[in-house]
């Protein structure tokens, strides 16, 4: 029988998931918008038209997906807890692939 407090950590795992896509879906309109530019300008251009007006600061979008990326490490450390060694694989790729893009943020903002 499945204990709750398994259930609570496979939910937090999953939403761990969840935030770490918003980083991964960012890395990935940047990499489309650069394909479609020719200068620098007009890539950022292109990338900054994808989001809403609130975004297009200048690192504006950087902190949102660091924010998602520390969320999403928070939740799949806590999902580290459940014995199946399924879940454990994830969430460590989880982690690795959140604290990489992390970095990345944090070296561009220099």
């Amino acid at each position: 029988m499945k204990s709750p407090t398994s259930d609570r950590l496979k939910i937090a795992s999953v939403a761990g998931q969840i935030c770490l896509f918003v980083p991964v879906l960012m890395i990935g309109l940047w990499i489309h918008a650069f394909n479609l530019g020719t200068t620098q300008t007009e890539r950022v251009e292109i990338f900054t038209n994808y989001f809403p007006g609130f975004l297009h600061g200048r690192f504006t979008h950087t902190l949102v997906s660091m924010a998602f990326c520390i969320l999403s490490i928070v939740l799949c450390r806590m999902g580290m807890k459940l014995p199946e060694k399924s879940w454990r694989a994830l969430n460590s790729f989880s982690l690795v692939l959140a604290a990489l893009i992390l970095l990345m943020n944090l070296f561009e903002m220099m």
